[in-house]
């Protein structure tokens, strides 16, 4: 009792609330929400349960520990509240997701300042919700607030997503207007915008006009030609990247890699990565463990380009130059950087091996990862799945349902098509099922797509065309292409004739159900419906 009556006297004795601040700051470090309510407890038996400082200090430390309700708690209770305190909460409320709620706070707040605004734009636009975040923006901008890079790169990134050029045009006149006109970060932010919007016109002037450029600049200009479909374009600035003397990093190879299997162009290929090899006091050769990572990329992208020989070539020469990539697979990725370039290493070793039929090799380096994640369970079980292994693929499944691992759609669709190429129709419904009532998954068109042709080759027709009825997209080629060729293998000739009119609909000079529809005639000897088909390709002008 004694003890107790002495500590409450020390508190009262305290000249201000800083030892408390402290205290708090120790919590945060730890993320300790059992010692934050301690030092709680504390401050409500202190002279200091009421001061804003030491209030708003608690709000911060609560929202970085995930206590949010104990937060909300502590900003209700106040008696007064200032501009820090609305601050706090907001912020805790934007980088936890409760983006309506922080919403509301902003709302109410009596006076919002320039970090305010500053929470509500970033904290929209790290959510996904750009056009709310883009509106903040504007509306701040009619505030006569300030501006800075990181604002307009949210809205920058908001461009695209909101599928609107003239939005992305409008904020390139504000950056031109402002002192960041001459910013490497807002250049490197408008070519990817412009990028993204499918301008490279613009992009490239921006590339252009820039006074100074860094590694990001480059590898986003050599990453939108990749990804617009222009390789050669993409490869070109490559070159001049490597003469204006900046090292490559593995976004750039990545990237690179990526152009030259979309040209098949594994000679550019292999002089590219000779190029980069050749700078032994560069890149590579100071960072050992991301030659091992940039490497493998190479030989992924080989890989891609269907060239088993370059990619197993180029495998070779690396455990030849360096013990460390036989190490990688002997003994199960003991890289000095930790576990996350073992996932990516393994990731690109799996991917390469089980893309060059080589399962056994593929199922090895699986084995003797160290971690895994998503991607390595969807890789085994995708490839297997898409090669006929569908009881493997389906036993990898069930393995990684075992370990907790998150599920994502890549791997329900690996799933999917296994079921469908063992004929698992009881296993496939309920697989659809879980995907939203026990994973949070929706069924997109590709799971449809896997789901009718796997009802379809089990002949259960109507089930699949009263699936094809509840898809809430409309269904493509491949839809009703499954359902069309089931019939005829079932010989369901007016199911098969609504799947024909359907894919007709979508490609009127698609020979394709024409002649399956004829054919199914012609089983059945309706020889008169044959002709007619005939007819109407000839009059449909369409080619055979």
């Amino acid at each position: 009792m004694a003890t107790r009556h002495g500590l409450v006297r020390d508190l009262l004795c305290l000249p201000d609330s800083s030892p408390f601040a402290k205290l708090l700051d120790s919590c945060l470090r730890s993320r300790s929400a059992r010692e934050t309510r301690r030092v709680h407890a504390r401050i409500l038996n202190s002279h200091f349960s009421k001061e804003i400082f030491i209030q708003n200090r608690l709000i911060d430390v609560y929202g970085k520990c995930d206590c949010l309700d104990d937060a909300r708690k502590v900003f209700d209770r106040m008696p007064q509240r200032n501009t820090f305190t609305w601050n706090s909460n907001i912020t805790v409320l934007t980088k936890s997701g409760f983006l309506d709620e922080a919403a509301r706070i902003f709302g109410s707040m009596p006076d919002p300042d320039q970090c305010s605004w500053n929470s509500m734009v970033s904290g929209f636009s790290q959510h996904d919700r750009f056009e709310e975040s883009y509106e903040y923006f504007v509306k701040m901008h009619k505030e006569n607030f300030f501006l800075n890079e990181y604002l307009f790169g949210s809205a920058l990134s908001a461009c695209p997503r909101l599928m609107d050029f003239d939005i992305g045009i409008q904020v390139y006149a504000m950056v031109s207007k402002s002192r960041y006109s001459t910013d490497v970060f807002m250049g490197s932010a408008l070519i990817d915008m412009y990028s993204k919007c499918g301008s490279m016109a613009c992009s490239q002037d921006v590339f252009s006009g820039m006074i100074e450029r860094n590694l990001v600049t480059w590898n986003n200009l050599v990453t939108c030609y990749e990804q617009n479909g222009l390789a050669s374009e993409s490869l070109e600035v490559f070159v001049r990247m490597m003469n204006s003397g900046l090292e490559p990093d593995e976004v750039t190879l990545a990237s690179v890699v990526s152009a030259c299997a979309s040209l098949c162009a594994l000679k550019e290929g292999l002089q590219i990565h000779a190029r980069v090899l050749a700078k032994r006091d560069g890149f590579f050769y100071r960072r050992p463990v991301r030659n091992v990572v940039s490497e493998t990329s190479m030989v992924s992208g080989y890989a891609r380009a269907t060239s088993i020989k370059a990619a197993r070539f180029m495998f070779w020469k690396m455990k030849q130059r360096n013990v460390a990539h036989a190490h990688v697979l002997k003994q199960g990725f003991w890289f000095q950087s930790g576990a996350d370039s073992d996932v990516f290493v393994g990731n690109s070793l799996i991917d390469m091996y089980m893309k060059c039929g080589s399962f056994e090799d593929g199922s090895r380096v699986f084995k003797n990862m160290m971690e895994r994640d998503c991607v390595s369970w969807n890789a085994m079980i995708v490839r297997y799945a898409q090669n006929g292994y569908g009881e493997e693929a389906l036993e990898i499944f069930r393995k990684m349902l075992a370990c907790g691992e998150k599920l994502d759609h890549v791997t329900m669709i690996g799933v999917l098509c296994a079921c469908s190429h063992v004929g698992l129709v009881e296993e496939g419904r309920l697989y659809v099922s879980s995907m939203t009532k026990n994973h949070s998954l929706i069924l997109e068109k590709d799971h449809y797509s896997y789901m009718v042709d796997l009802l379809g080759q089990a002949g259960c027709l109507n089930e699949a065309r009263n699936l094809i009825k509840t898809m809430p997209m409309n269904p493509d080629v491949v839809v009703w292409g499954s359902l069309l060729a089931d019939c005829k293998v079932h010989g369901e000739i007016e199911m098969g004739k609504h799947a024909a009119e359907k894919l007709l609909e979508i490609k009127p000079r698609n020979s394709g159900p024409y002649v399956l529809l004829s054919n199914m005639y012609a089983e059945v000897g309706r020889w008169g419906d044959v002709v007619r088909m005939r007819k109407v390709m000839r009059q449909q002008g369409v080619i055979k």
